[in-house]
C-alpha cells in the first residue's frame, strides 16, 4: 500500500513539474543573481582609494541623502528583424549576443518586460543623439516583433501605446519625499 502512495505522489510531482515548465526559468535565475550582485555594489560604501599620489584621501566616507535613481530621457523603438517573439527572447537571453531591451512586444500584443526601466539595456549599439554619446545609458529600449518586411499588427501598436503611456507616468521626475 505504501509503495502505491509513494508511486502516486512521485507521479503527481512529475506531472506537476512537467505542466509548470517556464522556458526562461534559468535565465530569470541568472537575472536575479546579477541584480543581487549589482544591489550589493550600489549599496556598498566605496573603498577609500587614492586618486593619485598627490591628492590626500579624505578620512572617511560622507554619504549624501540627496540622490535618486537615474531616469531615462529617451525611448528607442526598434523592430526586431527576427521571425518570432520566441526567437527574439532567446537572442536577448544568450550572454554571447550581448543585446537586450527593456520591452519586447509580440505581434499578438503580448508585452515581455525584460529589464527594470532604471537598468541600462544593450539595445542602441554605438549611438548618439545630439550631445548624448551613449544612448543605452539614457534610454529605454522597446523592440517590436517584426522582421522588417511586414506591417505592424494592430494589437502590437495598441500594446506599444499602453507601454508608452505607462512610461510617461512612471519615469517622470518626482522630487523625493522628506
Amino acid at each position: 500500500m505504501k509503495k502505491g502512495i509513494y508511486f502516486l505522489t512521485a507521479l503527481l510531482a512529475i506531472i506537476g513539474f512537467a505542466c509548470n515548465s517556464h522556458p526562461y526559468r534559468s535565465t530569470n535565475k541568472v537575472y536575479k543573481k546579477q541584480v543581487k550582485n549589482y544591489l550589493g555594489k550600489i549599496g556598498a560604501i566605496p573603498p577609500a582609494s587614492l586618486l593619485s599620489d598627490t591628492i590626500p584621501p579624505s578620512p572617511y566616507w560622507v554619504g549624501t541623502t540627496n540622490f535618486g535613481i537615474r531616469k531615462p530621457s529617451y525611448v528607442i523603438i526598434h523592430h526586431t528583424a527576427q521571425h518570432s517573439t520566441e526567437q527574439t527572447l532567446k537572442t536577448f537571453t544568450l550572454p554571447r549576443t550581448a543585446v537586450s531591451a527593456h520591452y519586447v512586444i509580440g505581434s499578438d500584443g503580448k508585452v515581455y518586460q525584460m529589464l527594470n526601466d532604471y537598468f541600462r539595456g544593450q539595445h542602441a549599439g554605438v549611438s548618439r543623439w545630439g550631445n548624448q554619446l551613449d544612448m543605452n545609458s539614457a534610454s529605454i529600449g522597446i523592440e517590436l516583433d517584426n522582421n522588417g518586411f511586414e506591417y505592424f499588427e494592430e494589437a502590437q501598436i495598441n500594446s506599444l501605446l499602453v507601454v508608452l503611456g505607462k512610461l510617461k507616468k512612471t519615469t517622470q521626475y518626482q522630487p523625493p519625499i522628506l
